[in-house]
């Protein structure tokens, strides 16, 4: 890190450090202060790709079209993000997740208005469609942070999970031209790079690591396979690591990577319960959706209703594993409404003491200490 940038990251994140203090104190005492850090935009829309270990790349039909329309339409977000700026306030992170990100037309709009309101914009991209008009607009829009797919550097490998033409090219493309409009605008654009560990790539991700975890304001985020509901056995036998042995080898080299100095957005607890998953769960039998595979009993307590919130599809969630809290379309209350209302309290209580066994990146518990290194490192 150049020290020089210090003091504009350390101005960036107070406000992020400030709720994560009022998390801290909501959790432990019973005085509950704490407020969204981050908040959620998912829905339902179109892909411009078919990736193997997707909903997408599977579905047909009829019930691949349901998975292409929301009931939380463009008209929305606008509203959304002002209320998310009332409740919240600075030091928020706006995850948006629908599809392919980048072919949404107002995508650059909603990025550009949460930056007038003071929230941070986030979201993930498979980079195909990037080019430098693109990333410009996004760059210039102030975009805090955008997550790019990527499975290997050898399209052989990547481009089996992710079949599309030269697509390989195009996401390798789409990070270095992030990277020099960032240089050139002189913007701080912070970028990671995401990587699903199966049966096929995982050697793969140890030289993704190579490649960009040294790189200023970059990292790299492991993400554990998982079958999905529906999804073809022949797929899942597939993608499945079925070396355990292997398993532990490369989970044991991105620990030590990460001692190395490597920005690896993932905990060692987070790493030891992609793990477990594979251990407890022997004949694949649990889906991302779908499972019973629980924490171990000293993990400690889940604090996603402390400091997280959904708006999946319209429906207001602490966590997307549990009964919504409102429903943002009806308009009957307001975020912050929602967020101090009976309801959610209960809802919140149910949160804490759920041990379900999360391996999604946006689910994992992550202490206080390594989201201050990797905010200083990208931010």
């Amino acid at each position: 890190m150049n020290l020089t940038s210090l003091p504009r990251k350390v101005s960036k994140g107070l406000p992020y450090l400030g709720k994560e203090l009022r998390a801290i104190v909501s959790d432990r005492t019973p005085f509950f202060i704490a407020l969204p850090r981050v908040v959620h935009l998912w829905r339902k829309a179109p892909c411009n790709a078919k990736c193997i270990m997707c909903n997408y790349g599977f579905l047909k039909g009829e019930e691949l079209r349901k998975i292409f329309t929301s009931r939380f339409t463009d008209d929305y977000f606008s509203p959304a993000l002002e209320q998310v700026a009332e409740l919240c306030g600075r030091g928020t992170m706006v995850s948006y997740m629908g599809g392919e990100a980048t072919t949404s037309k107002n995508l650059v709009n909603w990025v550009e208005q949460a930056g007038r309101l003071g929230l941070d914009f986030r979201f993930t991209t498979n980079g195909y469609i990037m080019n430098q008009e693109m990333a410009s607009r996004f760059v210039a829009a102030g975009l805090f942070n955008i997550g790019v797919s990527l499975e290997s550097l050898d399209p052989a490998i990547n481009e089996v999970i992710r079949p599309y033409p030269d697509g390989t090219a195009k996401t390798l493309q789409a990070i270095e031209i992030l990277r020099s409009e960032r240089e050139r605008q002189k913007k701080f654009l912070s970028i990671n790079i995401k990587t699903v560990l199966t049966e096929l790539n995982l050697e793969s991700f140890l030289e993704i690591i190579e490649r960009y975890g040294r790189v200023d304001g970059m990292m790299v985020t492991p993400q554990a396979f998982e079958g999905m509901d529906g999804m073809p056995e022949e797929t899942k036998n597939r993608l499945f690591v079925k070396d355990l042995d292997r398993f532990r080898r490369v989970l044991q080299r991105i620990k030590e990577m990460k001692a190395e100095g490597y920005n690896v957005h993932v905990t060692d607890q987070g790493l030891d319960e992609m793990l477990k998953a594979y251990l407890e769960d022997k004949d694949h039998k649990a889906t991302m959706h779908n499972k019973k595979l629980l924490m171990d009993p000293d993990a400690p307590v889940c604090n996603i209703g402390t400091d997280n919130l959904w708006i999946q599809d319209g429906y207001v969630m602490l966590c997307p594993y549990h009964p919504p809290i409102g429903d943002f379309l009806e308009g009957k209350q307001t975020l912050k409404e929602m967020w101090e209302g009976e309801m959610t309290k209960r809802v919140r209580a149910q949160t804490r003491a759920c041990r379900r066994l999360c391996t999604i990146s946006c689910l994992r518990r992550t202490p206080l200490t390594h989201k201050v290194q990797t905010f200083l490192k990208i931010a």
